[in-house]
């Protein structure tokens, strides 16, 4: 057995110390209030170094072990230090209003909506706020406004001065997708700053150089120069793929490029500085330069384009890895890779404990082990095959990544793209040769603008090659297929599996192991296979899945034999964000529904609907039921002609409507007589879903006008989803007496500017013995029923 007592194996201590370290990060995050006794963590911290001293005197065996819990409280620690707001940070004025004076540190993003409306982001760091007085802050904000020009921007390091109200970083509380609030914190940015069209007032301009400003205007002239001699999609896509971005790039194909998974070629990752690394090296050999002196160009190089690329935390991440990843594949020790890929992953880690839930940091570490500890084994196998060089070395380089990066793409993405080996091996040597070619043109543009025009004609003929083979990629069988995400146990016993099949002694150790406990063996193997046919067998819930759309309704029903009904979707009113694309679509996935048995639309408001023309686009929709509102509203916002047949087959819900999934009776309530009607949230649905002694009512936007057609109906309840987000105008006293719930459930956003839930609702709930639960301060909120008993999970504890 290998030995780490102290001082063997100083690859697997390291290893163990990363995992440790990252224990005591992840276990902070998930579970803080466990460490919120500073004087109980120090006295710990204390007895270990003492212990850990003792035991290295005596060179006890148990040394290592002491060291690594010491590292687990150092996890402790740097989450807790990075994580901790100073009582002048900016964060503190969570929704309040006030004038702010800041710093601008980043060059604007700016986005053109459908009107021609400008959107601007800037990224400011706060000094100082007024409300009554005028108090010094700290921390970054992310300054959002709306202009109809692009006349007087602000530039990186002018002060300026705005009116608006602060508000904390929101995220979609539901699983599998990133959290923007820890990305944003990672750069030092809290909060946003909402200024919508009023006046950003400059109050002083700063004439410093700006090597961020500098390089921007280099940027934007390269790519202006690039309008001009191609079509405008192929030079953004282009300038994407050489400074990172995915502004303006149609949706269609970036979609494409997500199927076959090279999605990461849009943005500055590793890859692009192994790409450059191994294409300057090539041209150093050539030239027959010294290996010194070229190792210096290229260091020097790739200095200056991770300079020019902004120099963000991200870039400067993707380069170190990148050059690791050549490193790794031109040391002939591969060793001093591995060594090296650990230490500079524990040194990220200790100086930014949160890139532990950063997705670029998982799939750049991922992928450079594949390329470290697994490509040498891969390319040796597949030499014995006789293929030529090049398409072996292809082949090693995007299964290792691969193997090594599955658990963490299937966790975010839940799908695995069958095409993505092809599009490696065909698409990606394309675009490679196509992001030289454009290096080469920014740099000749400075002499001979002529050539450069040439290589951009080159350039653009590249890229329509490259997108027709992705498309007809994407429409092969099974392109990309679902994969349900690995909880983490499951992750934890792949890699070990991974660590073991790598190593050769811990293999030959536990071969050992099983051959002298082959009872034992036996007797865990035949419990293993009883306990996986009892979980398959084993009857599943009734699942009702309340989505976190923010200020919308959204909510999945997953039966036991997983037949799925969607009621409502979410959706903004005044905003081009696709929930149906980049909410809906990730949860169902998240939960393997690759279609529905029902679609069901309470109304046609955008946020309850918006988002349906999305999910219709992707999935198969067996059933749509709709409410007997004008079928213009919902062409509308389902975004389909009048005479498209899918409106037309769809169901229109009426009084006594009903349909029957498995033993779950579904029933919609409400009122035929259209006179007293005013408005869509009038015509709302309102549908019980009955299971047994279990039921649930879903009363979408209805007002009080129309709760009291309801009252002579069966519609008490074990569960209520509140209507209209919780407003004043809806849940009446009477109404609530009639249901009385024990749960109720208000799907609403944190923020909105109607006041919802209403203090008058939550009053009247909380006079009745009723438990309430909210999605803008639980997340999603999933029931799990046996049609008898009942319980719940938050996705936010």
């Amino acid at each position: 057995m290998i030995k780490i007592h102290y001082g063997q194996s100083p690859l697997l201590f390291i290893n163990f110390i990363i995992l440790f370290y990252s224990l005591g990060v992840y276990m902070t995050m998930k579970t803080p209030e466990i460490f919120k006794s500073y004087t109980h963590l120090f006295y710990l911290i204390i007895v270990n170094l003492i212990l850990a001293f003792f035991f290295t005197l005596r060179k006890h065996k148990l040394t290592f072990l002491l060291y690594l819990i010491l590292f687990f409280f150092l996890g402790v620690m740097r989450y807790l230090s990075f994580t901790f707001i100073a009582d002048d940070n900016i964060k503190n004025y969570d929704n309040q209003e006030i004038t702010l004076t800041g710093i601008i540190c980043q060059m604007p993003k700016i986005r053109q909506d459908s009107a021609g409306i400008y959107h601007l982001t800037y990224v400011v760091d706060t000094k100082s706020i007024k409300q009554k007085e005028e108090k010094t802050t700290t921390g970054k904000v992310y300054l959002y406004q709306k202009q109809k020009n692009l006349d007087n921007l602000a530039k990186i390091n002018d002060t300026i001065s705005a009116t608006g109200t602060i508000r904390l970083i929101q995220n979609y509380h539901n699983p599998n997708l990133v959290d923007r609030e820890l990305s944003a914190q990672e750069e030092g940015i809290y909060a946003t700053f909402s200024i919508g069209k009023q006046n950003l007032k400059i109050l002083n301009t700063s004439d410093k150089f700006s090597l961020q400003e500098f390089c921007y205007q280099i940027e934007q002239s390269f790519l202006q120069s690039m309008y001009q001699v191609m079509p405008e999609n192929d030079a953004n896509m282009i300038f994407a793929m050489l400074f990172g971005g995915y502004n303006n790039i149609e949706k269609d194909i970036l979609e494409a490029y997500s199927i076959t998974g090279i999605i990461h070629i849009l943005s500055v990752s590793g890859s692009h500085i192994s790409l450059i690394s191994l294409f300057l090296l090539s041209l150093g050999k050539f030239l027959h330069l010294p290996r010194f002196l070229n190792l210096i160009l290229l260091l020097i190089l790739i200095i200056f384009y991770t300079i020019l690329c902004g120099a963000s935390i991200p870039v400067i991440r993707a380069s170190i890895m990148g050059l690791l990843s050549i490193i790794a594949l031109y040391l002939e020790e591969k060793s001093t890779a591995q060594h090296l890929l650990s230490i500079i992953a524990l040194i990220l880690l200790l100086f930014d404990p949160l890139l532990l839930f950063n997705i670029s940091f998982q799939l750049s570490f991922a992928s450079t082990a594949g390329l470290v500890y697994l490509m040498p084994i891969l390319r040796s196998n597949l030499n014995k095959l006789k293929l030529p060089p090049l398409l072996t070395d292809n082949l090693a380089l995007t299964m290792s990544a691969q193997i090594f990066a599955f658990p963490i793409i299937i966790w975010y993405f839940t799908s695995l793209s069958l095409s993505s080996l092809l599009a490696n091996l065909i698409i990606i040597p394309l675009l490679e040769i196509l992001i030289i070619l454009g290096l080469i043109a920014f740099i000749l543009g400075f002499i001979f603008p002529f050539i450069t025009k040439i290589l951009f004609i080159f350039a653009s003929l590249i890229l329509s090659i490259s997108n027709e083979a992705t498309f007809l990629l994407t429409k092969i069988p099974f392109a990309s297929i679902y994969v349900p995400p690995l909880n983490f146990p499951a992750i934890l016993i792949y890699y070990s599996l991974i660590f073991i099949i790598l190593n050769i002694k811990i293999r030959r150790y536990l071969y050992s192991l099983l051959q002298k406990y082959k009872f034992i063996t036996y007797i865990c193997s035949i419990s293993l296979i009883i306990c996986s046919c009892y979980l398959m067998i084993k009857p599943s819930p009734l699942q009702i899945h309340f989505i976190d759309v923010g200020q919308g309704d959204a909510c999945l029903i997953i039966t036991p034999h997983q037949h799925s009904i969607l009621i409502d979707t979410g959706g903004s009113i005044n905003s081009d964000f696709d929930i149906g694309s980049y909410v809906d679509l990730p949860y169902l996935r998240h939960y393997g529904i690759n279609k529905l048995d029902y679609l069901i639309l309470s109304h046609a408001d955008a946020d309850h609907s918006g988002g349906a023309s999305s999910i219709l686009q992707k999935i198969p929709v067996n059933h749509l039921i709709i409410a007997d509102e004008d079928k213009d509203l919902y062409a509308k916002i389902l975004k389909l002609p009048l005479n498209n047949p899918l409106l037309a087959r769809a169901i229109v819900a009426k009084e006594n409507t009903a349909f029957n999934l498995e033993d779950i009776h579904f029933q919609f309530l409400q009122n035929d007589e259209k006179e007293n009607l005013k408005s869509s949230n009038d015509s709302s649905n309102v549908l019980k879903l009955t299971y047994h002694n279990f039921s649930v009512l879903f009363t979408g936007d209805l007002p009080q006008t129309q709760e009291k057609y309801l009252l002579n109906k069966n519609i008490a309840s074990t569960i209520l989803k509140v209507a209209h987000h919780g407003s004043k105008t809806s849940s009446s006293q009477e109404f609530l007496e009639h249901v009385r719930p024990q749960l109720a459930i208000i799907s609403v956003g944190k923020y909105n500017s109607f006041g919802h839930p209403s203090k008058e609702v939550l009053d009247r709930l909380n006079n009745l013995p009723t438990k309430i639960l909210r999605t803008d301060e639980k997340g999603a909120i999933i029931i799990y029923t046996d049609g008898y008993n009942f319980s719940f999970k938050t996705f936010l504890n």
